[in-house]
């Protein structure tokens, strides 16, 4: 399977999730949640402490019937008004944020949201629990770690090209080239003066006083999302490879069962007169093409109008299961661009 294919295929979870800056009462948290059509996952962070909290469909029933009594929606559109509600933060909606206990490291996390669905009252709590060290790990700490190899990578490629530009300018010059506005003319790159500029240069001061609050713009969301989709699609490659290779080994196995209901669509080509399945071609020793088909239908099953006939039934049913794959994924798509 190829990248491409598999990243169509591919279902993120949340460690996938970019993180997302909130400012709740001048405190900056960051916060991350996966949504589905009847569940959630949220992860909540300070920097200091981190807050977890699943909900599944029946839980989520429930709460809704707790704080919103008056309120009938389904539940995919409940979520909805949540992930709205956390992501937009339009006007008249409020977000603040409790713990149960005074030590915030170790209680209960609240955070509540009021806003209005429908031109109703609405209002939601998450609930979080202390998350535990690995989950802060995987979705925080060793990501970040990654942005920062990336973002150096980047950097050093950057800085080959620069010097290689000015490689060029200079042959340009020595041929008699010059610039038509004397403006636009750059001086020669050089690595150490441009680092000395940014360390002394105010836009540094302010990302030391903002403290990282920044990694998380639009650029370094798209920037987590990617390198979480590729450690996924590496930590995973072989186990996708694995399956792969089984599941061809398991078509070529004789078929007993001619029954086609629950089959899974072939990830390999179709059959065709090359390659035809031990159920129809049978072992060399048993071909008796003179015989009658009745004869046939007991001792082999290798004549010719059977072998055709099981031949156009396996590629009639392929041609219906890639149909229906196709459709199914065209109605993913169709969901994902209604869902929010």
């Amino acid at each position: 399977m190829t990248e491409i294919e598999w990243r169509r295929r591919w279902k993120p979870d949340l460690t996938s999730i970019p993180w997302q800056p909130l400012n709740i009462d001048g405190d900056v948290y960051l916060i991350k949640c996966k949504f589905t059509q009847n569940s959630y996952e949220l992860l909540l962070t300070n920097l200091k402490s981190f807050w977890y909290e699943e909900l599944s469909e029946n839980a989520l029933k429930k709460r809704v019937q707790k704080l919103n009594p008056s309120i009938e929606a389904s539940v995919s559109r409940i979520l909805d008004q949540i992930k709205n509600c956390l992501e937009s933060q339009e006007k008249g909606t409020s977000i603040t944020i409790g713990f149960k206990d005074k030590e915030e490291e170790n209680s209960k996390m609240v955070l509540k949201i009021n806003s209005q669905l429908a031109g109703l009252p609405f209002c939601w709590d998450f609930v979080g629990n202390s998350a535990d060290k690995e989950m802060a790990s995987e979705n925080l700490i060793v990501p970040l770690m990654a942005m920062v190899g990336e973002l150096t990578r980047r950097q050093r490629e950057l800085i080959k090209i620069l010097q290689n530009k000015d490689k060029e300018i200079e042959d340009y010059k020595s041929q008699g080239g010059k610039t038509t506005r004397k403006h636009i003319e750059t001086q020669e790159f050089v690595e150490t003066a441009f680092e000395n500029t940014m360390l002394m240069s105010k836009g540094f001061e302010e990302e030391v006083k903002s403290f990282g609050s920044s990694a998380f713009d639009d650029s370094g969301q798209d920037l987590y999302r990617q390198i979480m989709t590729k450690h996924s699609w590496l930590h995973r490659q072989k186990n996708d490879t694995e399956t792969e290779s089984s599941s061809l080994d398991e078509e070529e196995l004789p078929v007993n069962d001619t029954s086609d209901q629950g089959r899974k669509p072939s990830t390999g080509t179709s059959w065709g007169s090359s390659r035809l399945p031990p159920s129809v071609t049978g072992p060399p020793s048993q071909k008796s093409p003179n015989k009658s088909p009745a004869s046939s239908k007991s001792n082999t099953p290798d004549t010719s109008p059977i072998k055709d006939t099981e031949l156009m039934r396996r590629q009639a049913l392929e041609r219906r299961l890639e149909s229906d794959e196709a459709k199914k994924h065209e109605k993913t798509k169709k969901k994902k661009k209604m869902a929010f």
